[in-house]
C-alpha cells in the first residue's frame, strides 16, 4: 500500500485575516464554514490527524471520522507575541521582528525558533509509517518547514512561500523518502 499524507492548513480565524500572531484558542471565522463541507467530498482519509489548535480541531471534524491531535504538529509557539499584531509588534520589537524573520536559530519572542520547528516536524514526519492516506490539519508555517525538509532546502525559504486556509499539500513516501506530489485540479 502507499503512504500518502495531506497537509492540510486550518480554516482562516480573525488572527489571520488581521494579522496577528495567532493563540490556540483562535476560532475558525464564521464564513469559512460552508468551505469546511466541501473538505469532506475532496478528501476520503484513512486516518485524521490534527494540532492541538481549536482552528485545526475545528476544521479537521469535518472529516466526520475519529481523529487525534498531536502536539509535534502544533503552530510555532510565538512566545510573547502570541495574539499581538504584527504592526504593534514592528512599532515595539523592530530589531526582534528584523531577526526572527531573517535567522531561523532566532527565538527573539521567547517561544520557538524555526530551526526547533523543523526538528520537531523531522520526527512527525519519520512517525508517519501507516499504509493509507492520512490527513494531518496543520499550521500554514508547519506546512512551509515541512516543504523545506521534503525539499532539502534552506529553512528562509519559508518566507517566500505562501499557503492560503484550507490548502493542501500531498506527500507520498517511497522507501524511506517523502515526494511532494502535485495532482491535477481537473
Amino acid at each position: 500500500m502507499k503512504n500518502e499524507l495531506i497537509l492540510l492548513c486550518h480554516a482562516a480565524t480573525h488572527a489571520m485575516k488581521t494579522g496577528m500572531f495567532p493563540t490556540l484558542h483562535d476560532p475558525i471565522e464564521h464564513l469559512e464554514r460552508p468551505r469546511l463541507s466541501a473538505l469532506a467530498s475532496v478528501y476520503v482519509p484513512d486516518r485524521v490527524i490534527t494540532s492541538p489548535s481549536h482552528a485545526a480541531v475545528e476544521t479537521g471534524r469535518t472529516f466526520g471520522i475519529e481523529m487525534s491531535a498531536d502536539a509535534q504538529w502544533s503552530d510555532l509557539d510565538h512566545g510573547r507575541w502570541q495574539g499581538r499584531s504584527l504592526k504593534e509588534i514592528y512599532d515595539e520589537e523592530t530589531g526582534a521582528l528584523s531577526a526572527w524573520l531573517s535567522e531561523p536559530d532566532s527565538a527573539a519572542h521567547g517561544g520557538e525558533s524555526l530551526e526547533a520547528l523543523q526538528g520537531r516536524v523531522r520526527r512527525a514526519l519519520d512517525e508517519q509509517r501507516d499504509d493509507g492516506t492520512t490527513v494531518i490539519v496543520t499550521h500554514a508555517i508547519v506546512i512551509k518547514v515541512v516543504l523545506a525538509v521534503v525539499l532539502d532546502a534552506p529553512l528562509t525559504t519559508v518566507y517566500r512561500m505562501d499557503l492560503e486556509p484550507l490548502s493542501a499539500v500531498t506527500l507520498t513516501r517511497a522507501d524511506d523518502t517523502w515526494r511532494l506530489r502535485c495532482k491535477s485540479s481537473i
